[in-house]
């Protein structure tokens, strides 16, 4: 080790090395507890300033007994696989922070990945610049990360991936390449046509280890002329049947843009809530305390005024015919909580969430399916179903996309609790292996569970992405 850290501090000043085994520091706590185990192990955090540290890095990593992984967002563990075993060195690129350029013409900005959504909001609103930021969790969350990691928000911007519009990319061997039209000589559309010519490869680059992103082009929403969001509140699961097979036409069509998700009561109460944790309450009894349906369903539509007036007709007419539904609209949001913190999400606003999450940390996985109501009660019952002898807390909610339903769940664990670690890894394992069983595939999952999604993956897709991995890093710098 003690030859590591010297390599390190060659190229580094110690103001780069963030922290390194042994030494404390709470801010990469979870990277510890996440990463190390008996056959790897966290050496040291390092910080570049600029890419020419970033590539001094890369290079010098060649021939070294260690691993690269690039820490994509802060407080979270990235979807990119970890290097198997041996040291490991992890890279964070928050110092490379820059706003290179908001266009206001075409709507987009071109950021590097350091810069986070707080960052990229304030800007905004510093220089009077009428767009929206979508972000998926929280303000401190990198833009780029949440790209890389493939995330969805809440807005008719809401996936990420779709969003961003152009890449630049380090390769393992320090060499830069720039996506799509970025690859054309005195191009002005890098950031306007995401394909360029020839394969499209930015996609290569996310939930991957093939390269770090160094600038990314993301589409920013400009604000729209009316906003009215809304809540639909569900009073059990024929109800919510009903409610999916009609949001589907709307999502399809357009109709409602953003991101829907639709969460039982017992999880809204323990995100944006100030429930305790460890309650032992039923969903019926938490949707009473609360002020929720048993079922909540959340969505926005956002266009010219007579417009919306004109959808909304169609929306609440449609809804309305549901029986027990209750419509929830902003004016019902400074008398209930639940409902203040979601709308601000569909807004583009930052929201706060329940203060007795700050001790816990959480496995994060998502299943994708059709928009359909049986699909939704088959994976709800599914979840129920799955055996969870430790009694651990699950936060779950759908999101409705422009096809695609995905549930997404958290497993709590208390935040470095190496047991309840172990038991929320061994219960995730039991979850992918119960969906993937039913035809419900993992298309999100934290970087320390991949070998459970590897499980029940096709050999021909496992083999072409150890193919390009392989081409793309030979030497393993990154694993």
């Amino acid at each position: 080790m003690k030859s590591i850290i010297d390599n390190l501090s060659s190229l580094f000043s110690a103001s780069n090395i963030a922290v390194t085994k042994g030494s404390s520091n709470p801010e990469y706590q979870f990277l510890f507890d996440r990463i190390n185990n008996s056959q790897r192990e966290v050496i040291a955090v390092v910080t570049p300033t600029n890419l020419d540290e970033l590539k001094e890095l890369l290079v010098n990593s060649a021939d070294k007994p260690f691993s690269l992984f690039n820490l994509l967002s802060p407080g979270e563990i990235n979807t990119a696989p970890i290097p198997e075993k041996g040291d490991i060195v992890v890279i964070d690129l928050k110092k490379l922070n820059s706003i290179i350029e908001v266009n206001q013409k075409a709507a987009y900005a071109l950021i590097e990945p350091g810069v986070n959504y707080e960052q990229l909001n304030e800007h905004l609103k510093a220089n009077n610049i009428p767009f929206i930021v979508d972000f998926e969790k929280n303000s401190s969350q990198s833009v780029s990360g949440s790209i890389s990691n493939r995330h969805y928000g809440y807005t008719p911007y809401g996936d990420r991936l779709m969003m961003q519009c152009g890449m630049e990319v380090m390769l393992a061997n320090g060499k830069l390449i720039r996506t799509g039209m970025g690859a054309m000589p005195d191009s002005e559309s890098w950031q306007l046509f995401k394909y360029g010519f020839g394969p499209y490869v930015d996609g290569t680059f996310t939930q991957a280890s093939n390269g770090i992103v160094t600038k990314v082009g993301v589409w920013l929403m400009p604000k729209a002329p009316a906003y009215k969001p809304f809540a639909i509140q569900l009073p059990n699961e024929a109800a919510l049947n009903q409610a999916v097979e009609i949001m589907r036409d709307f999502k399809i069509n357009m109709l409602v843009p953003n991101t829907v998700t639709i969460a039982p009561a017992a999880s809204e109460a323990i995100q944006f809530a100030d429930e305790d944790i460890n309650t032992t309450a039923s969903n019926d009894d938490l949707a009473a305390k609360h002020q929720l349906g048993k079922w909540n369903v959340y969505g926005a539509l956002y266009n010219l005024p007579a417009n919306v007036d004109f959808l909304w007709q169609a929306v609440s007419g449609a809804f309305g015919q549901v029986e027990g539904s209750k419509f929830l609209l902003d004016d019902a949001t400074a008398s209930n909580t639940v409902w203040a913190q979601r709308e601000k999400r569909m807004n583009g606003q930052f929201n706060t969430i329940n203060k007795n999450l700050d001790g816990m940390s959480s496995i994060n996985i998502h299943f994708a399916s059709p928009i359909d109501g049986e699909d939704a009660i088959s994976m709800h019952d599914l979840l129920d179903q799955v055996s969870n002898p430790n009694g651990l807390k699950i936060i779950s909610q759908f999101a409705l996309t422009w096809r695609t339903m995905m549930n997404q769940l958290q497993v709590l664990y208390p935040t470095g609790d190496a047991e309840k670690l172990e038991q929320a890894r061994q219960l995730t394992t039991t979850i992918v292996a119960a969906f993937s069983e039913q035809g419900y595939p993992a298309c999100l999952i934290d970087a320390d569970m991949q070998h459970a999604v590897d499980a029940v993956t096709m050999e021909g897709l496992k083999d072409l992405k150890g193919r390009v991995k392989k081409a793309l890093d030979p030497q393993a710098v990154f694993g």
